[in-house]
């Protein structure tokens, strides 16, 4: 009875907190005017996420951390410029691949169908970074074709990491379709939450030595589950530019 109780409580916990980031990701959305806003309001939701995790996980500092609300704002303000060169990055890419489709519809060629094949693998590669990218954001330092590559080393590597990353993408946009209603409830952050924790847990990313900097004031956040140990991929020493102190929040 208890441990039943004690996981009702922590399911509450959570689901309020993701209803608290979704409104976050909301109001930071509007402040950006919504095109300059929608990009450093998701690598924030991304980047709280994999905090909660790291949290978990038990990274040194990681528990570290302020009130939620100045948390997102302090990386939603960090990662203005990166986020929004890495989302037109993505809609650029889009941009492309949904004329390339149009254009194979409306144009008769000898070499068609295997233009087509191309493109819908071609798509669904874009399909795989569009779900990983903004958590590689969040957990990797370098520009954002460093962090396009990541995430395709990721897909390659962990191809089966990559595929369910994309089918929460995929699956979550078909419910929103059906259920437009359940868009303003769950929104960005119930997918952002299954992805964090999905490539989390696979044991992919490599856990940073200390987690980044930021101004405690006393919220302690409620991890979104209670992460196993960390595996021997995770544990192993960090070579890799990860995200560490950061010098532009203070501690």
């Amino acid at each position: 009875m208890r441990g039943l109780l004690r996981l009702n409580v922590t399911v509450g916990d959570v689901g309020r907190r993701l209803a608290y980031l979704q409104l976050l990701w909301l109001a930071y959305t509007l402040l950006g005017g919504v095109v300059l806003g929608v990009a450093p309001a998701t690598a924030a939701v991304h980047a709280v996420l994999r905090r909660d995790l790291m949290v978990a996980s038990e990274v040194p500092g990681a528990h570290v951390r302020p009130r939620l609300w100045r948390e997102f704002g302090a990386v939603w303000r960090r990662e203005l410029v990166s986020a929004n060169v890495l989302g037109l990055l993505l809609a650029l890419a889009w941009s492309v691949v949904v004329y390339d489709h149009r254009a194979l519809r409306n144009v008769q060629l000898a070499a068609g169908p295997v233009l087509e094949v191309v493109l819908w693998v071609v798509t669904a590669v874009l399909v795989v970074v569009t779900s990983t990218v903004f958590l590689v954001h969040a957990h990797f330092s370098g520009g954002p074709a460093s962090l396009v590559r990541r995430s395709l080393v990721l897909a390659l590597g962990r191809p089966l990491v990559g595929i369910a990353a994309a089918g929460i993408v995929v699956a979550t946009f078909c419910l929103y379709y059906l259920l437009p209603g359940l868009a303003v409830v769950f929104g960005v952050v119930a997918p952002a939450a299954a992805i964090v924790t999905l490539v989390w847990r696979s044991g992919v990313l490599p856990v940073p030595d200390v987690a980044e900097g930021l101004v405690p004031d006393g919220d302690s956040a409620p991890a979104l589950d209670s992460a196993p140990a960390l595996d021997s991929a995770q544990a192993a020493p960090v070579t890799v530019p990860l995200r560490t102190l950061d010098p532009g929040v203070p501690r």
